[in-house]
C-alpha cells in the first residue's frame, strides 16, 4: 500500500527500469533535496557510494550477498570480466560504509573476512505478512480469483537461482495426484510457458496454477489457504533467502528442499527435508497430508521461531537504534 514517505520509482509489473534511468533518478533525488544518507540494497552501493562522497552523506550499505572473493557470486555486466577491480571496489564499500547490514552468520562471517573492521549489523529479515496487514483492500485481479478448493491445497515457492529441475516437480505433482485426485498446486517462480506445456503433458493442468512473479498479494493469498508449503532454495546459495522467514510465519508446515544454507534456521522440528528428485518430493507432500498432527508439529514450531527470533517489532527497533546512532555520529 502507497506510504507517505516512500515514493516508488518502479513497481515491478512494468519492465524494470534500466539501470541508467534509476542512476539519473538517483542524481536528480540528492541534488534537488536534502538528505542525511543513502540505504543501498545489493549491487546499488557501487551506484550510491559515489552518492554518498559527492554528497557527503553517510552510507547505509543493505548486503544480500559477497560480489568477488571466494564466496563471490558476482554481478551482471561488464564488471564481471574485471574481478580484481570488482574487489578493490567491494572493500572501498566495506571501508566507507556507515552501517553494514548482514542477513545471515554466513554473509556476517564473509563480510567481516574481507574487511574485520567492517560495521556490520547482522538483522535478519522478517515475514512479509506484517506489512501487508491490509492486502485484503488491494488485492490483485489475480488475486481475487483464489479461493479455497475442495481439496488439499500446495504453494510451491522456487527461489532465484534453483537448481531443481521443472520436469521432477511436475512429475512429482503427478505421483501426488494419482493418490489424491483433488489436490490442488499453486506454483511461484516456474517458467509458465514451459511448465505448462510440461503440466499439459502429464494431464496436471487442472490441478496446476501458476502465480505471476511480480505480484505479492496474490502469492499471500495462495498461502494463506495453503495446507503445505514446499520452498525450493538456490542450488549453490550460501545465504539465506528472506522468503524462508514468510513462509515459517504461515500456518502451514513447511517442506524443503535440503540445502546446508539454511541449518541455522531450518531443522527437522521446523521443517520437511526432501531430496531434489520427484520420489522424495512426493513421499513428502504425501506425509504431511496424511498425517495432520506431525504437519501441525512443524507448523507451530516455525511459527515459534520466528516469534521468539523473528518479529517485526524488533526488526524495526534494529533499524531504529542503527539510525539513531548513525545520526549521533554525523558530522
Amino acid at each position: 500500500p502507497d506510504h507517505p514517505h516512500i515514493h516508488v520509482l518502479n513497481d515491478g509489473v512494468a519492465p524494470p527500469l534500466r539501470r541508467t534511468k534509476l542512476h539519473i533518478a538517483g542524481w536528480r533525488a540528492v541534488w534537488r533535496s536534502s538528505y542525511d544518507a543513502v540505504h543501498a540494497v545489493d549491487e546499488s552501493v557501487f551506484f550510491a557510494m559515489r552518492l554518498c562522497r559527492w554528497r557527503k552523506i553517510a552510507l547505509v550499505y543493505d548486503a544480500f550477498r559477497c560480489f568477488s572473493g571466494k564466496a563471490g557470486s558476482g554481478i551482471s555486466g561488464l564488471m564481471r570480466f574485471f574481478p580484481k577491480h570488482l574487489q578493490r571496489l567491494e572493500a572501498k564499500v566495506l571501508e566507507w560504509a556507515d552501517i553494514v547490514f548482514s542477513p545471515c552468520s554466513v554473509l556476517t562471517g564473509d563480510l567481516h573476512g574481507m574487511n574485520r573492521d567492517a560495521p556490520v549489523l547482522q538483522l535478519e529479515d522478517v515475514p512479509v505478512q506484517p506489512f501487508f496487514a491490509q492486502y485484503n483492500a488491494v488485492k490483485s485481479p489475480f488475486s481475487e480469483t483464489i479461493d479455497k478448493p475442495r481439496g488439499p491445497v500446495v504453494l510451491c515457492s522456487l527461489l532465484p537461482g534453483h537448481a531443481l529441475e521443472i520436469s521432477k516437480l511436475l512429475l512429482a505433482v503427478r505421483k501426488v495426484v494419482d493418490v489424491v485426485p483433488d489436490m490442488l498446486f499453486y506454483l511461484k517462480g516456474v517458467p509458465h510457458g514451459q511448465a505448462k506445456k510440461m503440466a499439459a503433458n502429464l494431464d496436471i493442468s487442472d490441478q496446476c496454477v501458476f502465480l505471476p512473479p511480480n505480484e505479492p498479494e496474490a502469492f499471500l493469498s495462495a498461502l494463506e489457504i495453503a495446507e503445505v508449503t514446499l520452498m525450493v532454495p538456490p542450488g549453490n546459495g550460501r545465504y539465506i533467502h528472506p522468503q524462508v522467514y514468510t513462509l515459517l510465519y504461515a500456518s502451514a508446515p513447511l517442506m524443503t528442499i535440503s540445502n546446508a544454507a539454511y541449518d541455522e534456521v531450518l531443522t527437522e522440528k521446523t521443517s520437511v527435508r526432501v531430496l531434489p528428485n520427484a520420489e522424495s518430493i512426493a513421499e513428502g507432500l504425501l506425509r504431511t497430508i496424511r498425517e495432520p498432527l506431525f504437519s501441525l508439529a512443524i507448523a507451530m514450531e516455525g511459527q515459534q521461531l520466528v516469534a521468539e527470533r523473528h518479529t517485526c517489532s524488533s526488526f524495526k527497533h534494529k533499524i531504529r537504534m542503527a539510525y539513531h546512532d548513525l545520526d549521533k555520529t554525523a558530522p
